[in-house]
């Protein structure tokens, strides 16, 4: 009988942990990045071998609209265009809010932690980079945090 309650535990404890794993998954910074698979690691490593370039170091530029619309598969991403608003948020973040040619404005965080980095002026073209998340309270997508920026002619 001490067995069956033991198994019966060790059941519970697993599909507890997978549930729980499941709900992390979903409240993830970017829910729509893909898990690699346990091969994908290896099998990159044979058939790419030499092309020098790891993938998740790039920030793939994606359209703005596109972005604000339906957000991105990729955690890190750039989008271009016209800083709109500047504000400092409460909690030390600063809030530059970048609209697109069509006027659809995006929000992006720059993040106190990283001081190196300067704030845009209002009116500036520019083309901003960082981490994509869905902010869940305001339901949108957003670049948080801002890891860099430059301005375009």
């Amino acid at each position: 009988m001490k067995k069956i309650v033991y198994i019966f535990i060790v059941i519970i404890v697993f599909v507890a942990g997978i549930g729980i794993g499941i709900y992390a998954r979903n409240k993830t910074l970017n829910p729509r990045a893909a898990f690699p698979s346990f091969l994908s690691d290896p099998s990159v490593f044979f058939l790419n071998k030499g092309v020098g370039i790891e993938q998740d170091l790039l920030y793939h530029d994606v359209d703005i609209v596109d972005f604000i619309e339906n957000g991105s598969k990729k955690t890190k991403v750039a989008v271009e265009g016209i800083v709109e608003i500047v504000t400092a948020e409460p909690d030390g973040d600063a809030h530059v809010v970048v609209k697109s040619n069509i006027g659809s404005a995006l929000v992006t965080e720059f993040i106190p932690e990283i001081k190196s980095l300067n704030l845009p002026a209002v009116g500036e073209k520019i083309r901003i980079w960082g981490i994509s998340r869905f902010d869940e309270p305001h339901n949108w997508w957003e670049i948080h945090p801002v890891i860099g920026w430059e301005k375009m002619q």
